[in-house]
């Protein structure tokens, strides 16, 4: 890690040696994957994204989350050193297989982390057998 102030005169030297962007293949968000005894948590790391950014959908046992990320420099500045990129579209894919119940899949976005609650399907949940 560089102290803000290498940062900053790194900035204004131009120096392209002391951080870059992420490429592409790196934008993936970060995931967490959580099995409970009722259910899974995805949580995926979006920052900068809001809700009405957000594409979440269930189609043949996969769960895709589509989301896409817009900053913009803000009126009276200029931009000196670019390390996140201003455009971003991130989409990333979850094979459910029969262990969820996609019709009650959840999802909820809070501080930049989406958090999506897969109830386990009926049949995969325990249950106690009562012994005669």
């Amino acid at each position: 890690m560089y102290p803000i102030a290498h940062l900053l005169n790194a900035a204004l030297e131009n120096n392209s040696n002391v951080c870059r962007p992420l490429p592409a293949s790196e934008q993936t968000p970060r995931t967490n994957i959580l099995e409970g005894e009722q259910d899974y948590r995805i949580l995926l790391d979006l920052p900068g994204v809001r809700n009405e950014d957000l594409d979440l959908s269930v189609e043949n046992d996969t769960l895709t989350v589509k989301a896409k990320r817009s900053l913009e420099v803000p009126e009276g500045y200029q931009s000196r050193r670019a390390e996140v990129s201003n455009k971003i579209t991130f989409q990333r894919s979850f094979d459910l297989g029969s262990t969820v119940n996609a019709d009650e899949v959840g999802a909820r976005l809070e501080h930049g982390i989406l958090t999506i609650t897969l109830p386990k399907a009926e049949k995969n949940l325990p249950r106690r057998i009562e012994v005669q």
